[in-house]
């Protein structure tokens, strides 16, 4: 049928998978191509039939059954809604109310804490996976418990799959919103088809390869983990958060499940530093390791590439949520060697990516900075039920603003910041993230953030505060040495006044810097442009 396609990223491998080859692991679980066949037919037929085009909602801890649940949604010709499992309830029910699913899979835990708002009474229906082997199939209209393994019932009918549009949802990605509610970034099916695709074809993923997934399921970053592995029949564990916390269980994991493809956010990779981890990473099998998120210093990638097997690549993806990749860049010998920020590279199969200058004209050659456009398969439909969005008239034109600034370089394009970060200082134009890029060259800091605070002595002044982390067994260096460390490479009007020293910088549930976090914990009155959502 012109136009439309099967409904997932993942259909060839879960229906046509060697049967006996591993798909889903996780703590002392393990589903081969065959089981989580059997599973997902179970769950569509049982479950999740009859919502076609509805959204379905998942909240519990990470581990095969999450996958397995967002499997099941997918091939219900549903969209998922995936929730976090370590955030709170008040924000899970925000985001069910706004999402305004008709179904929410629960695991035993969350259900304890599930509360259901009074507008979506009657209307939202509860499935518990239960680990009880004798669950209540039938306990009322609005709730249902199975045994989570699906054990009991006929033997499932073949999986079946419906024809869809590319730009039909597949996803409900929520991210943090300026307003403090959360906004919901729809997935589209041709999405996650064109970067599965890319992603397998460009890394050559094979069914003898292990992922590992770190990133929570409502983080873009996830969607690597599962679908480019299971679009060539490989295998993905499944971390449990407890696991992911820390960078011994990390590194023991890399090793124990002879992981070959690893993808988190830099600050994973400055915890395995900060640790002492890396010396476990000589012993590992891993052959690719991507980045993607935020920046990642220098220092930490090279420590990094130190520790990793000489054949193992490392690679730069870019790219917000509504865009998921849309530049990457392998990094290469020579510039691991130099000081110098790592490039955000070249557009993936499928997108278009430019730069505007303030006027909104394309720039469209040298090196001068303008923000960084995107367009083509990669752009996601936009934004859920937000039509008055700065960007939604873009999405339409399967286009969107990053808000990034970005300069053109020999090898692609290079990052420059946040717009949301750029302030003015003394009249200068200061972007907030070169500054912490700056103090990220300081052998002794493995985490930087820089916030502007309204200047109490000078009306409408700014004072620049940088928070750090040192790397554990480092000496905590004092205000006037890492003044004058920073002033070797930025000018002085850029040079923090105030430093504060912290353990470890809060982090959020994708692995970013948490700014509500930090201004809490520091107790000021923070500029909000040194703070983005």
């Amino acid at each position: 049928m012109p136009g439309h396609f099967h409904p997932t990223a993942v259909h060839h491998a879960l229906m046509h998978g060697h049967d006996h080859a591993p798909c889903l692991l996780g703590r002392g679980e393990y589903f081969s191509y065959a089981q989580a066949r059997d599973w997902v037919a179970r769950c569509q037929q049982q479950l999740l039939s009859d919502l076609q085009g509805q959204a379905v909602a998942i909240w519990m801890d990470k581990g095969p059954h999450y996958a397995l649940s967002i499997l099941a949604v997918l091939f219900a010709d549903a969209r998922y809604v995936p929730l976090d499992g370590s955030q709170p309830l008040e924000r899970a029910q925000r985001i069910v109310h706004d999402a305004e699913p008709r179904v929410l899979i629960l695991d035993e835990a969350h259900a304890a804490q599930w509360q259901t708002p009074i507008e979506l009474q009657g209307r939202l229906q509860l499935i518990v996976l239960s680990e009880d082997p004798l669950p209540d199939a039938a306990a009322s209209p609005d709730l249902r418990r199975w045994h989570r393994d699906l054990r009991d019932g006929p033997a499932p009918q073949p999986l079946q799959t419906r024809a869809c549009q590319r730009q039909d949802t597949a996803a409900l990605l929520y991210t943090s919103g300026s307003t403090g509610t959360p906004k919901g970034v729809r997935m589209g099916h041709g999405n996650l088809l064109n970067f599965a695709q890319w992603a397998s074809q460009t890394l050559g993923l094979g069914h003898s390869d292990r992922l590992l997934n770190l990133a929570s399921f409502n983080f873009d970053l996830s969607t690597f983990d599962l679908f480019a592995a299971l679009q060539v029949g490989a295998s993905v564990y499944i971390s449990h958060e407890s696991e992911s916390r820390h960078a011994a269980s990390v590194a023991e994991l890399l090793h124990s499940q002879a992981i070959s493809v690893m993808y988190t956010v830099p600050s994973m990779y400055a915890l395995l530093v900060r640790s002492g981890a890396l010396q476990a990473l000589r012993r590992c099998h891993l052959r690719h390791v991507v980045f993607a998120g935020e920046v990642m210093p220098k220092p930490v990638l090279q420590a990094l590439a130190d520790s990793l097997p000489k054949d193992c690549a490392l690679y730069n993806f870019y790219g917000p949520t509504e865009t998921n990749v849309c530049l990457w860049h392998r990094v290469s010998n020579a510039e691991l060697l130099n000081p110098e920020a790592v490039p955000i590279g070249q557009p993936i199969a499928g997108a278009q990516v430019w730069l505007q200058n303030e006027r909104g004209q394309r720039i469209e050659s040298g090196d001068e900075i303008g923000e960084i456009w995107v367009g083509g398969d990669c752009v996601t439909p936009g934004y859920w039920r937000r039509p008055n969005d700065p960007n939604s008239p873009n999405h339409l034109l399967q286009q969107h603003a990053t808000g990034d600034y970005g300069s053109r370089g020999p090898q692609g394009l290079m990052y420059h910041g946040r717009k949301d970060r750029m302030i003015k200082l003394q009249g200068y134009r200061v972007e907030l993230g070169e500054i912490e890029a700056a103090l990220l060259r300081h052998p002794a800091l493995s985490e930087v953030g820089v916030l502007a605070l309204p200047s109490p002595s000078a009306q409408g002044g700014i004072r620049l505060l940088a928070v750090f982390a040192c790397h554990e067994h480092t000496p905590v260096p004092d205000t006037l040495a890492l003044k004058a460390f920073c002033a070797q490479y930025v000018p002085g009007y850029m040079v923090p006044h105030r430093f504060e020293h912290l353990p470890r910088l809060p982090r959020n549930a994708n692995g970013k810097l948490d700014w509500a976090d930090l201004r809490q914990q520091l107790a000021q009155p923070l500029d909000t442009a040194g703070a983005p959502a």
